[in-house]
């Protein structure tokens, strides 16, 4: 665009201004720049979101570490109603229990806060579990890069969220199936040994990432946050017992196909899972490797409860995460590692399973 002044002399002084086009490609340049930039940002955030969800994990690690220290075992992942050897271990309903995080409290400088669970209700600091202890949010158990649980502290069944489960083993059962069929790290009903470990620490998973759940129930849920029923234990079943690959510690790739093929179609389930990091089950401060992480198919249990209460039964819980590529675990010995979403199905089923023997392949 052109404009011109007049000099003292009274002759015109033409003086150029920017044309309508340049002005255009200006801003088209500016433009450009930015979504160049914006990427790199988002890289810049998601490679420091990374870095803490490594560290969080890091620490929990380091607590367990600290805990077996000071007892000569891990805790294990139950602590209320449960009966173990004919004995309740409080006199409170055998569905609710309090998971391993409450036990490693004090070595996450949350001694004052372990300090407050009860175990003559679930939901203490008061009958409704209103500010009880374990809905108090906690930023070790929260991956930056997750998404925040769809219905926080609404009720007790509800909580502040949770990116973080311990691997229970390779099989497919779940909760109160858990007794001598849990093969992993953790399980609800033994407070294990290093040395219980045969394959070695620096060769199992102790814990990795979970998803929290959109907070929702029935036919309203959404993949890959919440928890699919099958509708059909027999799915589940159906997969014959035994060590063997193939069987139920080492379901095939396509017997979980399966099973997650069915239960997307059901379109119904759970979910509040990922809510409580005090709580014990799968699906909240629990996962199997029976499935690959960031598994395509949704996360699946059987004909009741998996994913939300999980107190028994069967289901495909797998490590699921937002970042790109792959979850983040931490690893028996204490190392975190970044897997890969296309790490062989075996392979990570025998990173579940502690005392399997087999050869890993890379991960």
């Amino acid at each position: 665009m052109f404009r011109t002044t007049h000099r003292a002399d009274g002759k015109r002084d033409p003086r150029v201004g920017f044309t309508l086009i340049e002005l255009l490609v200006v801003i088209a340049i500016i433009a450009i720049l930015i979504g160049l930039l914006v990427p790199a940002v988002q890289k810049v955030r998601e490679a420091a979101n990374r870095s803490t969800c490594q560290n969080n994990l890091k620490q929990i690690g380091l607590a367990m570490h600290n805990y077996h220290s000071a007892y000569k075992k891990f805790p294990r992942d139950a602590y209320g109603g449960i009966t173990v050897d004919g004995v309740q271990l409080a006199p409170w309903n055998s569905w609710e229990n309090f998971g391993a995080n409450y036990k490693i409290l004090p070595y996450l400088e949350q001694q004052n806060l372990a300090n407050l669970f009860r175990f003559n209700t679930s939901f203490a600091a008061n009958a409704n579990g209103v500010n009880a202890p374990m809905q108090q949010k906690l930023a070790i158990f929260l991956c930056p890069s997750a998404r925040a649980y769809g219905n926080p502290n609404n009720n007790v069944w509800n909580g502040p969220g949770n990116s973080y489960a311990y691997c229970s083993g390779s099989s497919i059962h779940t909760g109160q199936q858990g007794r001598q069929n849990f093969n992993g790290f953790m399980d609800i009903y033994t407070e294990h040994k290093i040395g219980d470990y045969t394959d070695g620490t620096s060769n199992i998973i102790m814990a990795s990432e979970v998803l929290s759940g959109t907070g929702n129930n029935g036919g309203n849920i959404t993949f890959p946050y919440d928890v699919f029923y099958t509708n059909n234990d027999a799915l589940f079943t159906n997969i014959p017992a035994g060590p063997n690959v193939g069987q139920r510690s080492f379901p095939t790739a396509a017997q979980i196909t399966t099973i997650g093929t069915a239960a997307r179609a059901a379109r119904n389930g759970l979910g509040n899972n990922g809510s409580l990091w005090a709580w014990y089950s799968h699906g909240n401060t629990l996962f199997n490797t029976s499935a690959p992480p960031n598994w395509t198919l949704p996360s699946s249990g059987g004909a009741c409860c998996p994913g939300g209460a999980q107190d028994w039964g069967w289901g495909l819980i797998p490590a699921r995460s937002q970042h790109t590529g792959g979850v983040n675990a931490v690893m028996g010995d204490g190392s975190v590692r970044f897997i890969a979403d296309s790490v062989d199905l075996l392979t990570w089923q025998r990173l579940g399973h502690t005392f399997d023997g087999g050869v890993l392949g890379d991960f």
